[in-house]
Order: C-alpha cells, then structure tokens, then sequence
C-alpha cells in the first residue's frame, strides 16, 4: 500500500463556511518508550523524524509538525475556513483512523531493520477535545535485555508478515487462508463454524499461528490479522445466505473502536449477514481499556451479531468478563475436560463450570472433545454443544459451499 495514496487528505470531502476555525491535532508514537528501549534514542529520533516527513506529505498545505520530544508531534491546522463543527466530527476522525492504519502498514526502515509505528491521535476543534483515534493497546515492555531482544523479534516477525496480510485481499496469493470448524450437538444441529487463522508464507504455505499471534498481541498490534479476517468471514457470509460463521478476536483489538467504522457499516448494511456472524472474544492478552471493549461489544450487539467469549476458565476469561460482556456464548476451555476425565474432584468442577455458564442465560460449548467418552461427559454435565476433533477436525473444506454445488446439480434435468 503506497502510503501517500492510502492517507491523502482530500478537503473536497469537507464542505467549507465563512469564518475561521481552530483544529489542533497531537499525534503521539505510541510505541515511541518500546522503540527508544529495544533500538535506543537515535533511532527513535530518525523514526520520529520520518513520521513527521510523512504527515507534511498527507497534510493540507500550510500545515504545521513539531516535535514535541518523546515521540509527540503537534500538527497545527490553523485555516482561514473550515466546515461545519458536525461535518469534521464525522469525517475526520475517520481520515485519522486510516491515517494510523497506513502508517502501521508501512514499516519505517533504519539501520536496524524496519520498525512499525503505532499513532494515536488526540484532537480539539476550538479548543474543545475530542475523543482519541487510535488509542494504543500495546502491553509496557518487561525488565532485562532478554524483553528487549523480545521486542525486536516480535518487531521483525510481524514486519515479515506484513506483506502477505496486504495482499490478503488477493485469491491468488492469500496472506492467510482459513480452516474450519464446525460446534455441533449429538444429533448432528450445527451452532455455527468457527473460523481457524492459518498464516501463510512467502511460498503459500500455511504455518502455525501461535508465534505471529503471540507476536502481534505483545506488541499491541494485532487488530491488523483481526481486522483482516474478520473481513474475510463477512464476505464468506455475503456469499452463502444460511450457514452461520464464527471469528475470533483478540480484546486487545476491541478497544480500538474507531477502527472498526468500516466493518460496522458493512454489517448495518447488511443485517442478515450480522445475524450469522458471532465474534469469539479471546483473552490471550487483556484490553487495556475494558470500558471501552464493552461499548463496542454493545454496539456489535445492536447490529444483530452474537458475542462469544472464549477459553473461558483461563487466561483472563473470567467471571468478570462475563459481567463485563454478556455473551450469548460461553466456550469452555478444554482444560476442564481433559482434567474431569481423570479425577472425581475435576469432574465435578467441570459441571459446576457448565452450570455456572448457563446460569449467564448463553448457550454453552464445551471445547476440546475428542473422545466418545468425553463427548458422554460433556452431555451428562448438561452443555449442549461440543466442539473438537471427535466431530470434526479443522479442514480448508467450507461444507456449506459443498452443499449448494450439491443442491444445484440436482436441478440439472436431462433434457
């Protein structure tokens, strides 16, 4: 993605009025105190000073970028008209997402290798301000020289991933591909089929997700592979009017809600799509600003979609998040099966787990199901729905697209 093209401010997109106006804008590398840890200060400063050569590039003429120190840049945006209070409120803070966005797509090159940049942006429009684009969801950096070399790994894994997650959008050379899985009952009802991330290499091939997932969740960057699945599955939604898809999402990513005005559009347009959509919340990493995940889970509700929480029992999938996000779903980790298969005590956890997710009025899945005995178990602790390899293992194959060739050969009539 050329980064000038993907950021270029178009003021025709803004309709102008008499008088004048005071926009202030304060962009802020947010990952400036782990770049400055993990590379040092001199090529902090050159990062910094190339984000400034970029935003006077994207920027109006006549603008203004100082650097503040730290990371920070104020843009001064001081213009002898400007339009309606209402307008920028609804068009700007859109720009500046996609601003963000195409920087963190397009790594800053250094003596050191290529840094990715986070910004977050806080705006005022007469002095009033505004809320923040693009808040950072980054974790701090841990102690010792061993984090450091951590953050520069993680940094080059993602960085090499990059161009594969832009071409992602092509069939022929796909970033990523999906696998499926589908969450089903003992007589063989279907809830829906999760969709399984695959990263894929250079040469096409997929890898394990665990590392790049890992990666993208320390770093704070893992809205890029969620943003860009959970576009896929949509469109695999469009595409196929009845089945019902699943895609998982880190908490991280929820807070970033302004970075998700495109996929909300999407689903307002589209409610039958919202309908069959569920977002499987992971907690892997914790949201930094769980207020704001909330609101966003909320409004994702409101479109129709269903809300599931993941893995829950480890990790940070706890009862308080269940408060926090009312799931309409709640999927056991497979940790409890595998434990209440062995011992007594577990067993009996295992079914106090159960009942305590349905008393939050969702339904249940148990995960990790992969033996007949354990699928008994899970039906006698009263969860209806199971998934794992017993059923049904991971496959590229989508059954829902098998079975519509199926149906509409049969309307072929010899003639």
């Amino acid at each position: 993605m050329p980064y000038g093209a993907a950021v270029a401010f178009t003021p025709g997109l803004l309709v102008r009025r008499q008088g004048t106006a005071s926009l202030a804008l304060r962009v802020q590398i947010a990952n400036d105190p782990h770049i400055r840890r993990a590379w040092g200060s001199v090529i902090a400063e050159k990062v910094t000073a190339e984000v400034r050569r970029r935003l006077l590039a994207a920027l109006p003429a006549g603008c203004r970028v100082l650097c503040e120190g730290g990371g920070g840049l104020a843009v001064d945006f001081y213009l002898g008209g400007w339009p309606d209070d209402g307008v920028v409120d609804a068009m700007l803070p859109i720009w500046l997402g996609h601003l963000c966005a195409a920087t963190l797509l397009d790594p800053v090159p250094t003596d050191d290798g290529f840094v990715c940049v986070w910004l977050s942006v806080d705006w005022s429009l007469e002095g009033q301000a505004r809320a923040r684009i693009c808040p950072f969801q980054g974790a701090p950096m841990g102690d010792g020289r061993d984090a450091e070399a951590l953050y520069r790994a993680d940094m080059q894994r993602v960085v090499a991933f990059l161009p594969s997650l832009m071409r992602s959008n092509d069939p022929a050379e796909p970033g990523f591909s999906l696998h499926w899985q589908p969450v089903v009952d003992r007589s063989g009802g279907i809830l829906f089929h999760e969709a399984l991330c695959r990263p894929c290499d250079n040469d096409g091939a997929t890898q394990s997700p665990e590392p790049l997932l890992l990666a993208l969740e320390r770093l704070g960057f893992v809205l890029l592979l969620d943003q860009a699945v959970v576009s896929a599955v949509i469109g695999e939604l469009e595409g196929n009017a009845e089945v019902s898809l699943a895609v998982n999402v880190s908490a991280q990513s929820l807070a970033c809600a302004s970075s998700w005005s495109e996929v909300c559009d999407r689903l307002t347009r589209r409610p039958n799509v919202a309908r069959r959509l569920v977002w499987e919340i992971t907690e892997t990493a914790l949201a930094s600003d769980m207020d704001q995940a909330a609101a966003f889970i909320a409004v994702i509700k409101d479109l129709g979609c269903r809300v599931a929480v993941d893995d829950f029992g480890v990790g940070f999938a706890s009862i308080w998040q269940l408060l926090v996000f009312s799931p309409d779903i709640i999927k056991i980790d497979r940790l409890f099966l595998e434990r209440a298969m062995l011992r007594e005590r577990d067993a009996v956890i295992f079914r106090q787990m159960v009942e305590l997710a349905r008393s939050f009025g969702a339904e249940v899945v148990v995960e990790g199901v992969e033996t007949r005995a354990q699928a008994d178990l899970v039906d006698a602790a009263g969860a209806e729905w199971q998934q794992g390899y017993f059923h049904a293992k991971p496959s590229p194959i989508m059954p829902w697209r098998q079975n519509r060739e199926d149906a509409t050969a049969c309307l072929v009539v010899d003639p």
